[in-house]
């Protein structure tokens, strides 16, 4: 300490991006934090849910069922403004998440290590910020597109870029990742991005777009691939020893066993009266009658996606839950915490691209017996009769309605009413005091980021 000679050492504890991207297991590590912000509380951890399935007529509080979570009840409501701080939530960390994608995208090109193996952590990355932004695209609407790597606090006020530009990076993104990715991993690799994965998003972009021909050609490539199948009975999809496995597109991942990275959906979305291993559940999600009345007594997915308590069941549900349904299919019976579950959260499940190329079939034509074909092998195995001689409207409606008893709470439901514009009738055939409006097919772009960034403009209607 009495030293006069001061010593300049660099912290070798200390990462930085001069010090950090030397060799593959760098590119390797730097590439998982790019897919890690999927299992935050702000993206599938929580938030998605609650714009996914509490923002339509498929969960909604209310009938004794209550939350002191102003911003879930907003979305419920439709109550919502730009400075509801779900959307900041969301927004901050998705664009953390493509900074990530952008920083790998752009550094691990310059590391000495196998080329095969180096292309493919840059195709995982690109198809991961094609990823982000087809999540902002479809809720927002136009955002500012960056795809270079922030390395300054300088120029970071950037206008939102058109609609379609956005898409076409996304469709970039996607088609680059497609050309690389492997068909699949096995081991500890399983649930990372891969070829079919990319290939069903590029379908589910096309689909967005009303870009029939390509989203069944894409659609096609994945049912072609004889990666995927659908599992014999309908529970078995999710099984937490079935994840990752034959339906499984892509799936957000989570590990058990106290490490930090489980799933949270198994205690939130159980009520608060049902207890495993001693925990009591959250009951988010909140299951509308609307929905469990929609499935036919005989559809064996009912019961597997939705559990229905009563004053006499067992646990009881209060009696002042005027309809005590919650959601079921995520359970994790051998969790020891709410945010301890194994499941998965299934991002694309294979029905979803059956049910993706049957509507895309349809709307190119009616009567198509492929379309017939895929749709009827999902109603049969829950236990449904097939579709026949339908218009093309009624297949139109019939597969829209299976998307959404196959996928409940998988996160389709509202994009699904919002890009097919019926996402104000549905609401109001669910519940007519929810007063949703035009405006409501986006939702407003954060407050706090307006603040700072003068150059963007809000959605029209806020």
């Amino acid at each position: 300490m009495s030293a006069c000679e001061v010593l300049e050492q660099i912290p070798e504890a200390n990462f930085t991006p001069a010090n950090f991207y030397r060799n593959a297991d760098d590119a390797k590590a730097a590439v998982s934090t790019v897919y890690d912000p999927m299992n935050s509380s702000n993206m599938y951890g929580q938030i998605m849910w609650i714009l996914q399935d509490q923002a339509t007529d498929d969960a909604e509080w209310g009938g004794g069922r209550s939350t002191a979570n102003q911003p879930k009840n907003d979305l419920d409501r439709y109550t919502f403004t730009p400075a509801t701080s779900t959307f900041q939530s969301l927004w901050g960390t998705v664009y953390q998440a493509i900074n990530r994608a952008n920083t790998v995208i752009a550094r691990v090109p310059g590391i000495s290590m196998d080329e095969k193996l180096k292309a493919q952590y840059i195709a995982e990355a690109k198809f991961m910020r094609g990823f982000y932004y087809f999540t902002l695209v479809r809720l927002f609407g136009g955002v500012p597109l960056q795809v270079a790597e922030t390395t300054s606090l300088d120029n970071l006020t950037i206008p939102r870029a058109s609609v379609d530009d956005v898409y076409k990076q996304v469709i970039q993104d996607f088609t680059d990742a497609e050309g690389v990715l492997p068909a699949s991993f096995t081991g500890i690799d399983r649930g990372r991005a891969t070829r079919g994965a990319a290939k069903a998003f590029l379908a589910k972009v096309y689909l967005t777009r009303g870009e029939w021909a390509k989203a069944s050609a894409k659609a096609k490539e994945v049912i072609d691939s004889g990666v995927y199948d659908l599992w014999a009975t309908f529970p078995e999809a999710f099984f937490v020893a079935n994840k990752n496995g034959k339906e499984a597109v892509f799936e957000v991942q989570a590990l058990s066993g106290g490490v930090g990275e489980g799933s949270l959906m198994q205690g939130f979305m159980r009520p608060n009266f049902d207890r495993v291993n001693g925990i009591a559940g959250f009951g988010d999600d909140p299951v509308t009658e609307n929905l469990y009345r929609t499935y036919l007594p005989t559809d064996r997915r009912r019961d597997v996606t939705i559990r229905l308590y009563s004053a006499t069941s067992s646990p009881a549900a209060p009696a002042s839950v005027l309809f005590p349904g919650y959601v079921f299919k995520y359970l994790d019976p051998t969790a020891t915490s709410n945010g301890d579950g194994g499941n998965n959260y299934p991002i694309i499940r294979y029905p979803d691209v059956l049910l993706m190329y049957a509507e895309a079939l349809n709307e190119q034509g009616p009567g198509n017996a492929e379309a017939y074909t895929v749709v009827n092998r999902i109603r049969s195995r829950a236990g449904l009769p097939a579709l026949v001689g339908l218009t093309q409207d009624q297949f139109r409606d019939a597969v829209l309605l299976e998307r959404r008893l196959e996928l409940a709470f998988e996160g389709h439901r509202w994009y699904d009413l919002a890009r097919t514009k019926r996402l104000i009738s549905a609401m109001k055939a669910q519940n007519p005091a929810i007063v949703v409006q035009e405006r409501h097919y986006l939702f407003p772009i954060p407050q706090v980021d307006r603040d700072v960034n003068p150059l963007m403009e809000q959605n029209p209607g806020y």
